[in-house]
């Protein structure tokens, strides 16, 4: 009688630690905890099926956050016979000009994009804008979907131009990112 109220109880803890707890606790931490309790001077034994465990780590796997809706600023947006080489101009330009910054060349049928760093609010997209327009005034913000490891590496400082870093003095830190 009282194994079967410790196994309903196991049970109960397992089911809810796994609905409640998951993103709190790894699957480790759940079998640890149940582990170390004392019910009544019992202690409890926690086998699992690799199962199991493989279901719990694919559903934690699909719910991890890998991107986050935000802003980027579209300098260059063509669908010409030339598109595909004035972007990879305009990108190896932009590259030069701003090396902190990070630049994305994307084709969205029918057109060639280029779009530009990774603002998560559209304040920050604007205040970007607003920096480039002298060099790229056709420039305008869009939604983008921005991946979380480019926004791990890229810079949150003010956009400069390279040529204004060498007779300022100032040379930060540069950080080059991947391009999709």
């Amino acid at each position: 009688m009282i194994m079967r109220k410790i196994a309903v109880i196991i049970v109960m803890l397992m089911t809810s630690a796994l609905y409640v707890g998951v993103e709190a606790q790894s699957i480790d931490e759940v079998i640890d905890g149940l582990a170390q309790r004392n019910i009544d001077g019992v202690h409890v034994r926690v086998l699992e099926d690799a199962s199991a465990r493989e279901a719990v780590e694919a559903v934690e796997a699909q719910r991890r956050i890998t991107q986050v809706s935000g802003f980027r600023v579209v300098i260059f947006s063509d669908n010409g016979q030339y598109a595909g080489d004035n972007a990879q101009m305009v990108l190896k330009e932009f590259e030069e000009a701003f090396p902190h910054i990070n630049a994305y060349l994307v084709y969205e049928s029918p057109y060639f994009k280029i779009s530009v760093g990774d603002c998560l609010s559209m304040e920050e997209a604007q205040m970007l804008m607003a920096q480039l327009v002298g060099k790229y005034p056709k420039a305008f913000p869009k939604r983008e979907d921005i991946k979380l490891d480019d926004l791990r590496g890229a810079r949150r400082q003010g956009v400069v131009p390279r040529d204004t870093l060498s007779t300022s003095g100032v040379i930060p830190q540069v950080t080059k990112m991947s391009k999709i």
